[in-house]
Protein backbone atom coordinates (compact mmCIF):
# COMPACT_ATOMS: atom_id res chain seq x y z
CA UNK A 1 0.00 0.00 0.00
CA UNK A 2 1.48 2.81 -0.45
CA UNK A 3 0.76 6.24 0.31
CA UNK A 4 -1.64 7.35 -2.53
CA UNK A 5 -3.88 4.02 -1.79
CA UNK A 6 -3.95 5.10 2.35
CA UNK A 7 -5.36 8.64 1.27
CA UNK A 8 -8.70 8.54 2.66
CA UNK A 9 -11.61 8.17 0.08
CA UNK A 10 -14.55 9.89 1.18
CA UNK A 11 -17.68 7.57 1.90
CA UNK A 12 -20.92 8.00 -0.25
CA UNK A 13 -23.76 7.56 1.21
CA UNK A 14 -24.39 4.89 -0.77
CA UNK A 15 -22.25 2.55 0.57
CA UNK A 16 -23.94 2.67 4.12
CA UNK A 17 -26.67 0.81 5.29
CA UNK A 18 -27.98 3.83 7.23
CA UNK A 19 -30.97 6.02 6.36
CA UNK A 20 -29.12 9.34 7.41
CA UNK A 21 -26.46 10.24 5.94
CA UNK A 22 -22.60 10.25 6.95
CA UNK A 23 -22.25 13.53 6.61
CA UNK A 24 -25.34 14.25 9.51
CA UNK A 25 -24.21 11.38 12.07
CA UNK A 26 -20.08 13.33 11.57
CA UNK A 27 -22.18 16.82 12.39
CA UNK A 28 -24.09 15.16 15.35
CA UNK A 29 -21.38 14.13 16.47
CA UNK A 30 -19.66 17.13 16.93
CA UNK A 31 -22.24 18.75 18.52
CA UNK A 32 -22.64 15.73 20.62
CA UNK A 33 -19.04 17.32 21.81
CA UNK A 34 -19.78 20.59 22.05
CA UNK A 35 -23.05 20.02 24.01
CA UNK A 36 -20.90 17.16 26.37
CA UNK A 37 -17.94 20.54 27.09
CA UNK A 38 -20.89 23.01 27.95
CA UNK A 39 -23.13 20.89 30.13
CA UNK A 40 -19.90 19.75 32.02
CA UNK A 41 -18.91 23.22 31.94
CA UNK A 42 -22.15 24.42 33.29
CA UNK A 43 -23.36 22.27 35.93
CA UNK A 44 -20.45 20.20 37.43
CA UNK A 45 -17.58 22.49 37.58
CA UNK A 46 -19.77 25.41 39.64
CA UNK A 47 -20.74 22.66 41.69
CA UNK A 48 -17.84 21.60 42.23
CA UNK A 49 -16.65 25.03 43.14
CA UNK A 50 -19.76 25.62 45.48
CA UNK A 51 -19.00 22.23 47.16
CA UNK A 52 -15.34 23.32 47.71
CA UNK A 53 -15.95 26.29 49.17
CA UNK A 54 -18.26 25.12 51.63
CA UNK A 55 -15.94 22.80 52.28
CA UNK A 56 -14.09 25.47 53.32
CA UNK A 57 -16.03 27.52 54.85
CA UNK A 58 -17.20 24.19 57.39
CA UNK A 59 -13.19 23.64 58.13
CA UNK A 60 -12.65 27.93 59.06
CA UNK A 61 -15.92 27.38 61.20
CA UNK A 62 -14.32 24.35 62.91
CA UNK A 63 -10.99 25.35 63.27
CA UNK A 64 -12.56 28.99 64.65
CA UNK A 65 -14.39 27.44 67.53
CA UNK A 66 -11.72 25.02 68.11
CA UNK A 67 -9.64 28.24 69.33
CA UNK A 68 -12.31 30.13 70.61
CA UNK A 69 -12.76 26.96 73.46
CA UNK A 70 -9.21 27.25 73.78
CA UNK A 71 -9.00 30.63 74.58
CA UNK A 72 -12.12 29.96 76.84
CA UNK A 73 -11.19 27.39 78.67
CA UNK A 74 -7.67 28.76 79.34
CA UNK A 75 -9.00 32.44 79.82
CA UNK A 76 -11.47 30.83 82.56
CA UNK A 77 -9.48 28.48 84.84
CA UNK A 78 -5.51 28.49 83.38
CA UNK A 79 -4.93 25.31 86.26
CA UNK A 80 -7.80 23.75 84.91
CA UNK A 81 -5.63 19.96 84.62
CA UNK A 82 -4.40 20.56 88.45
CA UNK A 83 -8.00 21.25 89.25
CA UNK A 84 -9.68 18.47 87.84
CA UNK A 85 -6.99 16.13 89.63
CA UNK A 86 -7.86 17.80 92.83
CA UNK A 87 -11.62 17.28 92.32
CA UNK A 88 -10.95 13.25 91.50
CA UNK A 89 -9.66 12.93 95.22
CA UNK A 90 -12.30 15.28 96.27
CA UNK A 91 -14.75 12.47 94.54
CA UNK A 92 -12.45 9.87 95.93
CA UNK A 93 -12.51 11.24 99.33
CA UNK A 94 -16.51 12.01 99.35
CA UNK A 95 -16.95 8.27 98.15
CA UNK A 96 -15.10 6.86 100.82
CA UNK A 97 -17.39 9.38 103.83
CA UNK A 98 -20.20 7.93 102.18
CA UNK A 99 -19.16 4.06 102.32
CA UNK A 100 -18.50 4.97 106.23
CA UNK A 101 -22.04 6.77 106.17
CA UNK A 102 -23.54 3.63 104.54
CA UNK A 103 -21.90 1.24 107.66
CA UNK A 104 -22.96 3.94 110.08
CA UNK A 105 -26.46 4.05 108.47
CA UNK A 106 -26.56 -0.13 108.93
CA UNK A 107 -25.11 -0.22 112.59
CA UNK A 108 -28.35 2.72 113.55
CA UNK A 109 -30.69 0.25 112.02
CA UNK A 110 -29.38 -2.50 114.21
CA UNK A 111 -29.36 -0.34 116.97
CA UNK A 112 -33.46 1.04 116.45
CA UNK A 113 -34.40 -2.59 115.83
CA UNK A 114 -33.24 -3.00 119.17
CA UNK A 115 -34.84 -0.04 120.36
CA UNK A 116 -37.67 -1.19 118.99
CA UNK A 117 -37.34 -4.13 121.65
CA UNK A 118 -37.38 -1.76 123.79
CA UNK A 119 -40.33 0.29 123.21
CA UNK A 120 -42.42 -3.09 123.06
CA UNK A 121 -41.17 -3.72 127.03
CA UNK A 122 -42.05 -0.17 127.54
CA UNK A 123 -45.34 -0.20 126.31
CA UNK A 124 -46.16 -3.17 128.31
CA UNK A 125 -45.05 -1.49 131.52
CA UNK A 126 -47.33 1.46 130.31
CA UNK A 127 -50.11 -0.45 129.68
CA UNK A 128 -49.30 -1.64 133.22
CA UNK A 129 -49.62 1.95 134.36
CA UNK A 130 -53.01 1.80 133.18
CA UNK A 131 -53.97 -0.75 136.26
CA UNK A 132 -51.78 1.77 138.77
CA UNK A 133 -53.61 4.71 137.56
CA UNK A 134 -56.77 2.70 138.16
CA UNK A 135 -55.80 2.30 141.77
CA UNK A 136 -54.37 6.14 142.70
CA UNK A 137 -57.97 7.03 141.57
CA UNK A 138 -60.06 4.50 143.96
CA UNK A 139 -56.65 6.25 146.69
CA UNK A 140 -58.07 9.44 145.93
CA UNK A 141 -61.81 8.58 146.27
CA UNK A 142 -60.59 7.64 149.85
CA UNK A 143 -58.79 10.86 150.54
CA UNK A 144 -61.79 12.16 149.88
CA UNK A 145 -63.48 10.69 152.30
CA UNK A 146 -60.85 11.29 154.64
CA UNK A 147 -61.31 15.22 154.79
CA UNK A 148 -63.79 15.24 157.21
CA UNK A 149 -61.99 12.87 159.59
CA UNK A 150 -59.39 15.73 159.02
CA UNK A 151 -61.64 18.53 159.70
CA UNK A 152 -62.84 16.30 162.94
CA UNK A 153 -58.75 16.10 163.95
CA UNK A 154 -58.40 19.76 163.48
CA UNK A 155 -61.29 20.35 166.28
CA UNK A 156 -59.70 17.57 168.42
CA UNK A 157 -56.40 19.60 167.81
CA UNK A 158 -58.39 22.78 168.79
CA UNK A 159 -59.71 21.24 171.80
CA UNK A 160 -56.28 20.00 173.14
CA UNK A 161 -54.77 23.28 173.04
CA UNK A 162 -57.59 24.80 174.58
CA UNK A 163 -57.47 22.22 177.05
CA UNK A 164 -53.38 22.52 177.62
CA UNK A 165 -54.16 25.98 178.43
CA UNK A 166 -57.06 25.49 180.95
CA UNK A 167 -54.82 22.90 182.55
CA UNK A 168 -51.63 25.36 182.54
CA UNK A 169 -54.38 28.02 184.52
CA UNK A 170 -55.24 25.25 186.84
CA UNK A 171 -51.90 24.45 187.91
CA UNK A 172 -51.06 28.51 188.22
CA UNK A 173 -54.39 28.81 190.20
CA UNK A 174 -53.02 25.49 192.41
CA UNK A 175 -49.82 26.44 192.84
CA UNK A 176 -51.49 29.93 194.11
CA UNK A 177 -53.45 28.19 196.38
CA UNK A 178 -51.20 25.92 197.84
CA UNK A 179 -49.31 29.28 198.62
CA UNK A 180 -51.83 30.33 200.78
CA UNK A 181 -52.38 27.64 202.19
CA UNK A 182 -48.94 26.78 203.15
CA UNK A 183 -48.41 30.05 205.48
CA UNK A 184 -51.38 29.15 207.84
CA UNK A 185 -50.55 25.03 208.00
CA UNK A 186 -47.01 26.23 209.16
CA UNK A 187 -48.70 25.78 212.41
CA UNK A 188 -49.51 22.05 212.35
CA UNK A 189 -46.01 21.43 211.18
CA UNK A 190 -44.97 22.73 214.74
CA UNK A 191 -47.36 20.19 216.52
CA UNK A 192 -44.97 17.53 217.37
CA UNK A 193 -47.75 14.90 217.73
CA UNK A 194 -49.44 15.62 214.58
Amino acid sequence: MTDSKQKKEPIKDDEVMITSSISDLEKMLENADKRTDTKFERMFLPALAVFSAIIMGFFVVIYTITTDMTRLADAMDPKMGSNMSSMVGSIEKLSNNVSKMTTSVAQMQKSFSKVDKNMDVIAFKLNALDSIAADLTRVSVKMDSLEPMLINMEEMNKNMTDMQTSMQWMQRDLNILRSSFSKPLRIFNKIPML
